[in-house]
């Protein structure tokens, strides 16, 4: 049986085109005799590995990829070998994922292969490849400001020195130096970065990066990503070398997003701008630039400026930003949000930034095509359109962005069952962001959840993880993803603000046999439930156990609307029903009952921990039956005397 050659060049244009496939050539027979010599060359330059066609006994898969191209060779064999061909070509179809903005489009199936074999083959025929990780595909790399910050007076308005505690990573060498791991700094390493030669003038001009007359202590990989505008590229340094070599930065101070909306919410006038080029306005001493290095053909180069990349920088830039709005709004790294509850102090507020920005030379421009410095009341900042001029002040979803998540190729491929493990990481990744800002409680979406955990714990136990793999996403985790993609689209208007106290305290509590849930309210016990734990429960661990007593809390005692407030003695259940969501996909289902029970009462529920001395309902998991309604609060064991433990 012949073996058939099918081969593809595409087109580096970085994303889906109409016509992928440049061109496609196909030879039969047992020898590539027959082949044009500039074909055979071109062939020989190439392909890596070659099939071995010996009257019809021996075939490879002829896979082969030159490191600079993105070039492919696929070959089929014959109906006897259909299994075996099937597994080669899905393994092909997973390299494929891999190439930056490639589509692979096959040509039908050959005359000397059965279409038996070929359907039997899963990327074949007409199988169109999604595209993995996006290249800049020449894109020129989009000048930036050649502004620097001045960030000794920067530290100078740090009244709190969080600030001042991390500016010695970029002025003061023997501080660096100290940061590294292995008190070592000298190890380094070279790791060469391709095409990135023509953006050495463009590097040069804009004071990013001189020519390193020696070599650097770390010359490490650069590459280029697509801008929002889709015309130019930011560069990007793959500094996990070094992030390796040196101990974990501090924390950024960066506000949680759920504290961020209501910070916001708590105002009704702002004024967004956002740092040009922010982390570029940071300069770096010259003794630390060596770090830095971005290794080139012929030449490399030494940043001198802050560089996305290092672990260390968002925490710098965050805690910069803080300090210019201190007291007068929020930062979210580059972006500036000066607050105020009414207009006039809200302008006040402006003119103060205003100062701080030019005091520091912090060069900031505003967001779209607002006018820079103006007060709105209905805006967008970090992915979230806030109206704050409404009667009571609300928030969604920027549309735009809701649209493309909804409407992502990403999103097609995940709902499909078959993605790449990147793209199921940005769908994933973006479902994370819009149920926190709609408020949509995580612990709806177990499965998703669940599949998201066990293929990031394959990810980060991988010696090197393989993003461009397939994988299969189970039916339950698209359903669940599915009826979140619906919530998006909708992308309902969500009010802030407090809701009105219930007046009552949930107590809820479990041992290892019996669970137990009492109602406080005005001082008095009113009402409450207690069991004991049977069937596949009664083997749970004792978190989940102590998370369906306070399910049953929550289902069977609590029924006014408004915050309800509930003591619980484990740590891991107070944390789950905070946020949301927990780790376990057993917890999650039944958080995910009770929340939703809640949410039909209009109920918000308000958890607080309790130590276990101090918990009223714990008598009544051990034993004791529950008391006639209304009865007296039982004394806490930490309170109570030895007499009253008799």
């Amino acid at each position: 049986m012949a073996v058939t050659w099918t081969r593809a060049w595409w087109r580096w244009t970085g994303g889906p085109t109409t016509r992928p496939v440049e061109r496609v050539v196909r030879v039969d027979g047992r020898s590539r005799a027959d082949e044009p010599d500039d074909e055979r060359q071109a062939f020989g330059r190439w392909v890596r590995k070659r099939p071995r066609v010996d009257g019809g006994k021996r075939r490879g898969d002829g896979c082969g990829r030159r490191s600079l191209s993105p070039t492919w060779v696929l070959a089929v064999g014959g109906p006897q070998s259909a299994g075996r061909d099937a597994s080669r070509l899905a393994g092909l179809q997973r390299r494929l994922q891999g190439i930056a903005g490639g589509l692979a489009v096959y040509d039908e199936a050959p005359d000397n292969v059965s279409s038996s074999t070929y359907s039997s083959t899963p990327s074949l025929p007409g199988c169109r490849v999604a595209p993995g990780r996006r290249a800049d595909a020449g894109l020129p790399l989009a000048r930036v400001t050649s502004n620097r910050i001045d960030v000794e007076a920067l530290a100078a308005m740090d009244g709190v020195g969080r600030f001042r505690e991390v500016l010695p990573m970029l002025m003061d060498p023997v501080a660096f130096a100290e940061a590294f791991v292995s008190g070592d700094a000298a190890g380094g390493c070279r790791v060469p970065s391709r095409g990135m030669e023509r953006h050495r003038a463009t590097l040069r001009s804009c004071g990013v990066a001189s020519d390193a007359r020696s070599r650097p202590a770390f010359a490490m990989k650069a590459f280029t990503t697509p801008k929002k505008d889709g015309r130019t590229a930011r560069l990007v340094l793959d500094a996990r070398p070094l992030n390796d070599a040196m101990r974990r930065p501090p924390s950024m101070d960066l506000p949680r997003l759920r504290d961020f909306i209501a910070e916001v919410e708590r105002h009704r006038f702002a004024m967004q701008c956002d740092g040009v080029s922010y982390f570029y306005q940071f300069p770096v001493d010259a003794s630390i630039s060596r770090y830095f290095g971005i290794g080139m053909k012929g030449c490399d180069m030494l940043l001198n400026v802050l560089c996305m990349g290092w672990s260390w920088a968002p925490c710098i830039a965050q805690r910069a930003s803080n300090v210019l709005v201190r007291d007068l709004g929020l930062a979210w790294v580059d972006n500036f949000l000066v607050l105020g509850g009414t207009l006039d102090e809200a302008e006040r507020n402006v003119a103060v930034f205003r100062k701080r920005a030019q005091a520091a030379r912090v060069e900031v421009r505003a967001e779209g095509d607002d006018a820079l410095w103006q007060v709105r009341s209905r805006f967008v900042c970090v992915g979230v359109e806030f109206d704050l001029a409404a009667e009571t002040q609300r928030h969604r979803l920027d549309p735009a962005w809701a649209e493309r998540w909804v409407d992502g190729s990403g999103m097609t491929a995940v709902l499909s069952g078959r993605a790449t493990a990147r793209q199921f990481a940005e769908v994933f990744g973006g479902a994370v962001w819009a149920t926190d800002i709609l408020a949509v409680p995580r612990c709806h979406f177990a499965a998703l959840l669940s599949f998201a955990g066990r293929l990031g714990g394959r990810m980060v136990g991988a010696a090197a993880p393989v993003w461009d793999e397939v994988v299969d996403v189970p039916p339950s985790a698209r359903r669940e993803l599915g009826a979140l993609r619906k919530i998006v689209r909708e992308n309902p208007w969500v009010v802030g603000g407090v809701p009105e106290d219930t007046g009552s305290v949930l107590w809820t509590d479990a041992s290892s046999r019996a669970w137990a849930a009492l109602l406080e309210a005005e001082g008095r016990f009113v009402d409450g439930r207690q069991g004991v734990f049977a069937g596949p429960d009664a083997d749970a661990h004792i978190n989940l156990k102590e998370m369906l007593a306070f399910a049953e809390g929550v289902v069977r005692l609590c029924w006014a609307p408004g915050a309800q407030r509930c003591r619980i003695d484990n740590a891991a259940v107070v944390g789950a029903v905070a946020k949301g969501s927990s780790s376990s996909y057993a917890a999650n289902r039944v958080l995910s009952r009770s929340l939703r029970v809640a949410e039909r009462r209009g109920i918000v529920l308000r958890p607080d921990w309790v130590p276990s001395g101090g918990q009223l309902a714990d008598p009544y998991t051990r034993g004791t039956s529950l008391p006639r309604f209304p009865a007296q609060l039982p004394l806490p064991r930490s309170r109570a005397t030895p007499f009253d433990l008799f």
